[in-house]
């Protein structure tokens, strides 16, 4: 009992900055704070945990003990991750649904809705970064899930956001998003689409941005077609170039732990380097790789944690 409370005691000190910007955070992130096999996510008085190693699940009351000797706690579910199975078990509580807040913006998560509660608390400074280059900018938030990505935008100053996912009710809780933070939705701004089918027709139609957001799923399925990321990334982010506008950003990430950042690099100037052969001439100005938020500590040394992405500008 000592051990881990003196675990988790460092670990939330490494994270008391944090609280000053959000009250979702991950307090734990397995072995990069000592804590092999256990990750704990904080989403304000709700807390989810995930039991990556089966010793673990003897040590369920002391850290309820832990965690509700710490802080208020109003909801806790334990999820046990077997592969793709998961199980999952409330041990406090009755709703799992709360709303929390990063920056100033509002969230509703759901801590019941398998292992995506809503809200991807490891690209919170990618959300940020976003929000601070989008004013008075066109963005498009492809794969946009529950368009986090795209509040940002809005909150900071965009002109126009396109939100796109195949997913009606994800999008529908992107719209909530916006609605909890009082936000402009314009008409259009919330496509069930498939963002790699989205991007072919923009071409076509010559509908070009200045920001680009491109956060694709490992693996998924939509109308009898695949998307794989290993393999279909690079199409993607070809796409992605060819309806920038000239001086525009691309943020392109994936959690698939087989692609890096230099696997990202690489596939970028092979589309758009030299310029003369690359798709509208475009030539890159800067890359700044980015990956995880600070609370996820030990990040890309296992796969559970783990995210490769580039934060490009154009000329």
């Amino acid at each position: 009992m000592k051990l881990l409370a003196s675990t988790f005691e460092k670990a939330l000190q490494r994270r008391k900055q944090l609280n000053l910007i959000t009250n979702a955070m991950r307090l734990v992130n397995g072995k990069g704070d000592g804590l092999d096999g256990l990750l704990i996510d904080r989403h304000n008085k709700h807390f989810h945990v995930q039991i990556l190693a089966d010793h673990w699940h003897k040590q369920m009351d002391e850290i309820c003990h832990v965690l509700t000797s710490s802080m208020p706690v109003e909801y806790l579910i334990v999820k046990a991750r077997r592969g793709l199975e998961v199980k999952a078990e409330v041990l406090i509580g009755a709703d799992p649904r709360t709303v929390v807040e990063e920056y100033g913006i509002k969230f509703e998560v759901n801590l019941d809705d398998g292992l995506n509660c809503g809200l991807f608390l490891d690209m919170r400074a990618n959300r940020r970064m976003v929000g601070q280059f989008s004013k008075g900018k066109k963005v498009l938030n492809g794969f946009s899930y529950t368009c986090s990505f795209g509040a940002h935008a809005r909150a900071g100053g965009a002109s126009e956001v396109i939100n796109t996912d195949i997913s009606r009710k994800i999008l529908d809780r992107g719209k909530n998003n916006y609605q909890l933070n009082a936000l402009p939705g314009a008409a259009g701004e919330f496509i069930k689409a498939d963002t790699v089918s989205f991007l072919q027709r923009a071409f076509k139609k010559g509908n070009n941005f200045d920001v680009i957001i491109l956060d694709p799923p490992s693996f998924a399925r939509h109308e009898g077609k695949v998307f794989q990321v290993k393999r279909d990334l690079p199409k993607l982010i070809a796409l992605a170039v060819a309806v920038l506008n000239p001086g525009g950003y691309l943020l392109v990430t994936t959690n698939y732990s087989e692609i890096s950042h230099a696997d990202l690099e690489r596939m970028l100037h092979s589309i758009v380097i030299p310029a003369k052969a690359g798709i509208n001439g475009r030539r890159v100005a800067h890359i700044q790789r980015v990956g995880q938020d600070k609370d996820f500590t030990g990040s890309n040394s296992f796969k559970e944690s783990y995210l490769a992405g580039l934060w490009v500008k154009f000329l």
